[in-house]
């Protein structure tokens, strides 16, 4: 057996009677000296200390009984059976660590541009629906011919009839998001139905387009085809649109702030405060989640209504190149 062999065994050894220390140490008592009794000196015959003589002799005394679990936990730990499993534990850490892995890459980018093209293709097809000239108009729909000279007024707008649980019923332009942007609105913030699909969710209890006060919607910010991912870059002023059979709902950026999930006055009336709308004045107000792959606040985007303009009226200038008829 090498030196090296040697010095594992002793190792060992060691750390199994540091383990096994407490009851030796019932059976050490004070050493004594033959003739005087001391308890400290050098032995005549040995010259050894009297304390390591009596650890020494104490040593050996050991039963052999209670030396054969530690040479059992030795070649249990040096066997070929403990250093396989060591390996098959290893080998199955790291299996682990590549599923985790493919999984989050799933969800965050292939499931992601998944989900982010068939909501894409749903906002098309309501474009297409919605921007023909045989288009079925809504009930409340008016003629393109403004009502005044000079800029453009088409009259009060419309307020939508309420949707249905999940159903689509509009599409979300922003211009200052990119010139493809273009994203789907249905009804509720049912997670299945709604958000996870990438669409903008309507707060069923919030007003509807055209209603006076406060029209709120939640979406996700990353994940499920991130569609409000860019919400940070919105600035005040911005143009926000919302097309429905009835017509186009338009919105400019008021202001943004960050609050706490609990902060559920945001969605009121009146963004906020729970006192009733101010007749005529119709804000939006779109939540999601902050930071982008977290969820500890909630990123508030308002917006004022600015007017609104019949289908057959055509988009406004600032969507023209990105409605897609």
């Amino acid at each position: 057996m090498s030196k090296s062999d040697d010095a594992l065994d002793l190792s060992i050894e060691a750390a199994i009677e540091a383990i096994e220390f407490h009851p030796v140490f019932e059976e050490i008592g004070p050493p004594e000296d033959s003739a005087s009794g001391a308890s400290t000196g050098l032995d005549a015959s040995t010259g050894l200390d009297a304390s390591s003589k009596s650890r020494k002799s104490l040593r050996n005394k050991t039963p052999k009984s209670r030396r054969k679990p530690r040479k059992a936990v030795r070649e249990f730990f040096l066997s070929r059976a403990f250093s396989q499993s060591l390996g098959v534990v290893g080998e199955s850490l790291i299996t682990l660590g590549v599923i985790v892995m493919l999984f989050l890459g799933w969800q965050l980018w292939i499931n992601d541009v998944i989900i982010s093209n068939e909501s894409g293709a749903v906002a098309v097809q309501n474009a297409e629906k919605w921007t023909t000239p045989n288009a079925t108009k809504g009930p409340n729909s008016t003629s393109a011919t403004p009502t005044t000279a000079g800029p453009i007024d088409y009259g009060p707008a419309p307020v939508m009839s309420k949707a249905g649980a999940d159903e689509v019923f509009g599409n979300f332009y922003i211009p200052r998001l990119g010139n493809d942007y273009i994203k789907v609105a249905a009804e509720g913030v049912d997670a299945e139905g709604t958000l996870n699909r990438g669409y903008f969710g309507h707060y069923p209890d919030s007003q509807e387009p055209g209603e006076s006060g406060n029209m709120a919607f939640a979406v996700h910010r990353a994940g499920h085809g991130s569609p409000f991912r860019a919400a940070p870059q919105l600035r005040t002023g911005d143009l926000i649109v919302l097309q429905t059979a009835e017509g186009y709902y338009q919105y400019r950026v008021r202001n943004m702030e960050y609050v706490m999930p609990t902060e559920v006055s945001v969605v009121s009336a009146v963004p906020g405060e729970s006192s009733q709308a101010v007749e005529g004045q119709s804000l939006l107000t779109i939540t999601t989640c902050n930071p982008e792959l977290g969820d500890n606040e909630r990123l508030i985007t308002y917006a004022v209504f600015v007017g609104w303009q019949p289908l057959d009226a055509g988009p406004p200038k600032e969507i023209a190149s990105m409605v897609k008829a």
